[in-house]
């Protein structure tokens, strides 16, 4: 009788860490409220899908790496694990505090270059004769630092809103499911060629060196005794700008990039509602079409809290870029150099600024006509009241994309842009040949 007792607790015992076991691996892989499969970590320290189909993560991962050059570190290192082996741990350890080390040095220098830009503008305001030119130049530098330092404080956010983009993307079927890498890695690419090509050009032509070190001189009230030391502090100073402006122009193309990208994301799973809501008959695919709107209309929402202001400065620094270039063009006297550098440079603020705006306007077209689509589902009275008002807050409120909560981004903001460019730069034409 002791034996059997003892045999079917061994039975009861082994069967229950089956069970346990098997229920593990479930939770594994189903436990997540959004459907997320298994993760794993890349080598930028990003944590991705397991599987061969989930790799949208991975389209973010060149624009994060470039943001770490740029002093901007959007995710953190994996921490391995504490292995048996204690040396294996401290090499480990060792290599982590020298890359910390280094990530702080890149991180401090960078900072320093582009706060040291907005220093130098305020000078020549103060030392320079010229100060229509000054005060353009220190308008454009806060504009770039203020990008600079708000992007760094909403790095972390960036990787949220990537995260809560894939895991509502994954919902979708497989077989609509687009991936971007090439063609906005590609847009990346033409604008950093165009930016290239454009420092390479003014730094080439002579006549604007002598018209740099000319206002140096002034700046610094330079004498013949000094002029060895002068000249190397002025080619310090024009070091320090160059890459600073080069630094700026890469980190505001990176993310209007990524804002384009992840655009593009919401843009998909909008298009698949519309598609989905005239056969959304039964119950269940009312449900689910439901949870997929919830998800993503709080990813906007969340994506127009974090990036607003950023979207506000790209599009002053792009408009105000591109309206100092025409009125170069038009007005500057080196025909051969100064037309190719302005033009190269109307290229890079155009090509940044329509690609936030449209990518911007779409996402918000689709979610009003989204909205109005789901307005006419029906829908079940749901267990989880808290859940309901939430929808029904949803569908009320005003959800897009704006400009800092000033301006919704459609598409007349397009053409007001353009308009107003011209309009002004007809006045200032005018101006210009009365005096």
């Amino acid at each position: 009788m002791l034996t059997v007792s003892r045999n079917k607790k061994i039975v009861m015992f082994y069967s229950k860490k089956c069970r346990q076991s098997r229920l593990g691996k479930k939770v594994k892989t189903h436990s997540s409220p959004k459907n997320c499969v298994t993760k794993v970590r890349n080598k930028f320290g990003v944590e991705v899908h397991n599987s061969s189909n989930s790799s949208m993560l991975s389209e973010y991962l060149l624009l994060f790496g470039l943001l770490r050059l740029m002093g901007i570190k959007v995710v953190e290192h994996a921490h391995s694990e504490i292995g048996n082996n204690f040396e294996e741990h401290k090499i480990t350890s060792v290599k982590q505090r020298v890359l910390d080390c280094s990530e702080n040095c890149l991180k401090y220098f960078t900072s320093g270059i582009v706060y040291s830009r907005t220093l130098i503008a305020i000078l020549r305001v103060i030392f320079l004769k010229n100060t229509t030119v000054s005060l353009i130049r220190l308008f454009q530098s806060v504009l770039f630092t203020l990008f600079y330092l708000v992007a760094y404080r909403k790095r972390q956010t960036m990787l949220q809103i990537a995260k809560d983009t894939e895991c509502v993307y994954q919902r979708l079927p497989k077989c609509i499911r687009k991936y971007k890498k090439y063609s906005f890695k590609g847009v990346l690419a033409f604008v950093m060629v165009l930016l290239a090509i454009r420092m390479v050009l003014y730094r080439s032509i002579p006549k604007n060196n002598e018209k740099f070190q000319k206002q140096m001189y002034e700046f610094f009230l330079a004498t013949d005794t000094h002029h060895a030391y002068s000249y190397y502090f002025i080619l310090l100073i024009a070091i320090l700008e160059l890459v600073s402006y080069i630094e700026g122009c890469v980190v505001l193309s990176i993310f209007t990039v990524y804002y384009s990208v992840t655009c593009s994301f919401i843009q998909d799973v909008f298009k698949y509602l519309l598609n989905q809501v005239d056969g959304g008959d039964s119950s269940i695919e009312s449900k689910k079409l439901h949870c997929i709107y919830e998800s993503i209309m709080k990813t906007l929402n969340d994506m127009d809290s974090g990036f607003s202001f950023l979207a506000l400065n790209t599009v002053l620094i792009c408009t105000g870029g591109l309206f100092w270039d025409g009125y170069s063009i038009a007005f500057y006297k080196n025909a051969t150099g100064g037309f190719l550098i302005f033009t190269l440079n109307s290229i890079f603020y155009l090509v940044l600024q329509l690609m936030l705006m449209i990518s911007a306007s779409f996402s918000n077209e689709l979610a009003n006509k989204a909205k109005i689509n789901m307005q006419c589902l029906p829908y079940e009275t749901a267990e989880n009241q808290q859940k309901m008002n939430f929808f029904k807050k949803t569908l009320m409120q005003e959800n897009g994309l704006t400009l800092w909560k000033i301006y919704v981004m459609d598409r007349s903001l397009v053409v007001g842009i353009f308009g107003t460019l011209l309009t002004y730069g007809i006045l200032l034409g005018t101006l210009e040949k009365n005096n």
